[in-house]
């Protein structure tokens, strides 16, 4: 599929009609979504899908199309069918933000199912994935959240950074330049304020995982910072308020990503770490590394940022969370007050990375009204 132009029409609550010309990339989405389905599929890891592979065998099989028993790379990606969640109103998929080295990234709008006004609020998320994976398109996780605040009349949009890639020497990105990706996002948002029908004064960032951590520092951080398309630079985009979902607060010590007593974590205190260094040696913790180094880590840490003056922020963090230590719930919390910053941190009892457990306390559910509620109470859309 080729890129195309699209023509996105947004119908404003009096019935104005605004429209403006983008530049979507579909070919470059379905190629990284499919890589995507393709590693999670492969779990003998031998860059292959046979038998081997059990139940990723039978449900991709009809992709060998050569009869060899074995379905390729290349087969897959050709094949490979890669539905988008369900969506009962209008979404521009792949609006092209900018491209760096030919590489885009991308924007998914979803316009409100409920068009209350003439100038809707914006919600602006940030997909998780360890940084090193995730796509724009929504998921089960985040489904619930874009259904309810778009039949509140916000306007719904995703955001596609590039990824970093461990061990490619190809690929120099680290999170730093993720952290750009998101704030060029909203720049372009910006720029295109008008066309669009949004109000750039009323944006709530909102992630979870590594989402969660790209939100706190799009919160907390400055417009004018993180500056990477030239021709975005000019556009001043404030954030409103943000919610962060289990996603880490300070990179700069190993304490931090120790795990509490009872909870088996699945990393290294160092493993997250890397990808903000791309630090290939032993011990990248942070009191064991060169000058250069500890500064890449303090600038993408999001207490770097983080004074009384920011708009306020909810963190929500699981107590028994595996990946990211609930210890960075307790460190924001304790700095938070230190700093008389307008952070809020709510524990979910018996949480996990995700809280997809059923014991949660309070439960997803109930996780996802609140953070709905919270967003209403910041933005507080007027009348239209």
């Amino acid at each position: 599929m080729k890129k195309k132009t699209y023509y996105l029409v947004l119908l404003g609550a009096l019935g104005a009609i605004t429209a403006q010309a983008f530049e979507t990339d579909d070919a470059y989405d379905r190629k990284v979504r499919a890589n995507q389905a393709f590693y999670k599929a492969d779990e003998t890891h031998d860059y292959k899908l046979t038998e081997a592979d059990g139940e990723n065998w039978a449900k991709y099989k009809a992709l060998d199309k050569n009869g060899d028993g074995v379905v390729s790379h290349e087969e897959f990606l050709a094949g490979v069918e890669l539905p988008y969640a369900p969506w009962s109103g209008k979404v521009t998929r792949n609006v092209v933000c900018k491209r760096v080295d030919g590489v885009p990234v991308l924007l998914d709008i979803y316009e409100p199912l409920v068009k209350k006004y003439k100038k809707a609020p914006v919600f602006y998320y940030t997909h998780g994935g360890g940084w090193t994976g995730g796509t724009d398109e929504i998921g089960n996780g985040e489904l619930p959240l874009f259904e309810a605040l778009s039949k509140e009349g916000f306007v719904c949009v995703s955001v596609m950074y590039r990824l970093v890639k461990m061990h490619d020497p190809e690929n120099s990105l680290i999170i730093r330049d993720q952290v750009i990706d998101c704030r060029d996002g909203l720049r372009f948002l910006k720029k295109n304020e008008a066309e669009l029908g949004i109000d750039m004064d009323r944006v709530v960032v909102f992630g979870s995982s590594a989402g969660g951590h790209l939100a706190q520092m799009l919160t907390f951080s400055d417009t004018d910072d993180f500056v990477g398309d030239p021709q975005l630079a000019s556009y001043k985009a404030n954030v409103a308020a943000g919610v962060s979902w289990f996603g880490p607060f300070d990179f700069r010590s190993a304490e931090y990503f120790v795990f509490n007593d009872g909870v088996k974590g699945r990393f290294a205190p160092d493993h997250w770490t890397r990808r903000a260094t791309k630090y290939e040696g032993e011990d990248s913790l942070y009191n064991h590394l060169d000058p250069a180094t500890k500064k890449a880590l303090e600038e993408i840490s999001p207490i770097s940022w983080l004074d009384k003056n920011d708009p306020p922020l909810l963190h929500y963090h699981g107590d028994k969370d595996p990946v990211v230590s609930y210890r960075q719930a307790i460190h924001m919390k304790e700095v938070a007050a230190k700093k008389s910053a307008k952070v809020e941190v709510r524990t979910v009892k018996n949480g996990i990375h995700g809280w997809w457990n059923k014991d949660t306390v309070p439960s997803r559910k109930e996780i996802e009204k609140a953070t709905v509620e919270y967003i209403l109470q910041q933005v507080a859309p007027t009348a239209p």
